[in-house]
């Protein structure tokens, strides 16, 4: 199950979010040993406090097992503020109709699969979520930086239509990582790519919160 965290309900899930930092911990710190800020074994940047809305991936409730960020590019973005060098001398991306996507995690140790089996099925889960929120809501690309770990996921989820971007940057050494900048046109044509490959049938979504029902449960 995929529950899209937007920023005007944000409110009602603080515990999931508190949940979704420590997974990056895990991700990023412990596991990847990223240069990432930590704070009461939980991670968390400055992007976090611009509204951002948030993929999280469920195996079993209330099991978190993945996680993703979405910005909009008319704020403040990482590829724009962080690496701009990826851009190449390219114009930053400013359109209500452009999104980053950023801090994808996902942690297998919860769920009731193992190992490549598992990442394959919660990752296909999350891109059709991520696919799906996004054709709901006129956002028709996606940029983000990431490595060849993600490249050769883009390929094995969507095949070559999905795992080659509209537009990429060369390679650039960014730490320890040999990083990409990307840009991805969403269409419904790789959302059904994706669930075919995924053996997906369907919405992965969970059904929406509506005004202050969580509240007052």
């Amino acid at each position: 199950m995929i529950r899209i965290v937007t920023p005007d309900i944000v409110g009602h899930f603080a515990a999931e979010l508190e949940a979704m930092y420590r997974l990056r911990y895990r991700v990023f710190k412990q596991r990847m040993d990223w240069d990432v800020s930590v704070a009461d074994d939980m991670e968390r940047d400055w992007f976090d406090d611009f509204g951002p809305t948030y993929v999280l991936a469920y195996d079993r409730a209330p099991d978190l097992v993945g996680a993703w960020r979405l910005l909009p590019t008319t704020g403040p973005y990482m590829l724009r503020d962080v690496f701009p060098e990826l851009l190449e001398g390219t114009p930053a991306p400013r359109d209500p109709s452009i999104w980053e996507t950023s801090r994808f995690a996902v942690d297998c140790d919860l769920s009731s699969e193992a190992g490549l089996r598992a990442i394959n099925r919660i990752t296909a889960e999350m891109f059709c979520g991520l696919l799906e929120h996004c054709l709901a809501n006129d956002i028709r690309e996606m940029i983000t930086v990431y490595d060849a770990r993600i490249a050769r996921l883009l390929n094995r989820l969507g095949g070559p239509r999905w795992s080659t971007p509209k537009w990429r940057s060369g390679r650039h050494r960014i730490g320890d990582t040999r990083a990409y900048a990307g840009r991805w046109e969403v269409t419904p044509e790789i959302l059904f790519a994706i669930r075919e490959r995924g053996a997906i049938s369907g919405s992965v979504l969970a059904p929406p919160i509506v005004g202050d029902t969580r509240v007052a449960a």
